[in-house]
Order: structure tokens, then C-alpha cells, then sequence
């Protein structure tokens, strides 16, 4: 049996970002009692899942890839004309 997280789309209301996600179970072993499915299902609930999914199956999330993101500017050429100003 594996837990894995799916992230869904990222949701914003009123300035407060939120990002949900569901459990997804698989490779389950069936038991007998039944008492896995609804285990699982408070286990989502208590700690803000969505949803979750229980399958005996075996599941690959794919993550989106990311796109690039310039988290800097480099700054070594102080002759630009935005330098000349500072």
C-alpha cells in the first residue's frame, strides 16, 4: 500500500491561497472487514484532503513540470541606463 498527494489547482479567495490536494491509496491489499476505504476516508478528512481514492491498482501521479522562474536578475553591468539613475 502507498499514500501519495495529488495537488490540485491552486485556489485564491478574498487574498488567502489555499492548496488542495486529495489522497490517492494504491496498491491496496483487499482485506476481508471492508474497514480500510472508510479509515482512509476520516484519515482525508482529519487532515484536509479533498477526497481520497483506494484502489488496488498501481497509480503514477504526474507532476506538471514547473515552469521557469527567474528568481534573481544579475545586477554586474552598472553602465545601463536603469544604474545611471540610482
Amino acid at each position: 500500500m502507498r499514500i501519495q498527494i495529488l495537488r490540485l489547482p491552486l485556489m485564491e479567495l478574498g487574498g488567502v491561497s489555499e492548496e488542495p490536494f486529495a489522497l490517492i491509496v494504491d496498491q491496496v491489499q483487499r482485506d476481508d472487514n471492508g474497514w480500510l476505504e472508510p479509515a482512509m476516508a476520516v484519515f482525508a478528512e482529519q487532515i484536509g484532503a479533498r477526497g481520497v481514492w483506494v484502489t488496488d491498482q498501481t497509480v503514477e501521479i504526474v507532476e506538471p513540470e514547473l515552469p521557469h522562474v527567474v528568481d534573481h536578475v544579475p545586477f554586474d553591468d552598472l553602465t545601463t541606463p536603469y544604474a545611471e539613475g540610482m
